[in-house]
């Protein structure tokens, strides 16, 4: 299977919030590295393994209520993926609704995800938690 199918496949299953179901080709050493501003999100920071991920996944689902999850494009290089997500969220805090779009870097090797490296509007997430 290749990278984009694999990036493609977990994105399909946590667009259905089957967020388990999402880590399936997960390698269980996943690495998730979540650029942003710590002081703006609670979030930033390493994720290792797939307990910490999935950790992270549950507790962003506490956090929000995703209405829809929109992977825009995804660019296939090998065992490297690039991707630009529209995420329609609501806070479970405020009731604000709003768009963020994060921008995602996949490394696959054997079928498996090693690492997502994520990019996303600190400032944004932080105006309505």
């Amino acid at each position: 299977m290749r990278g984009a199918d694999v990036v493609k496949k977990l994105y399909d299953a946590y667009a259905k919030r089957d967020i388990e179901g999402a880590l399936v080709d997960c390698a269980d050493d996943v690495v998730f590295r979540w650029i942003a501003d710590p002081v703006q999100s609670r979030y930033a920071g390493v994720a290792r393994g797939k307990q910490e991920f999935l950790a992270r996944l549950v507790a962003l689902d506490s956090d929000f209520e995703y209405r829809r999850f929109i992977p825009v494009e995804i660019i296939d290089g090998g065992d490297k993926v690039a991707a630009q997500v529209e995420i329609h969220l609501t806070s479970r805090t405020t009731g604000d609704e709003f768009v963020l779009r994060t921008a995602d870097f996949w490394t696959v090797r054997d079928g498996k995800i090693i690492e997502l490296v994520e990019y996303y509007d600190t400032a944004l997430a932080a105006s309505v938690i």
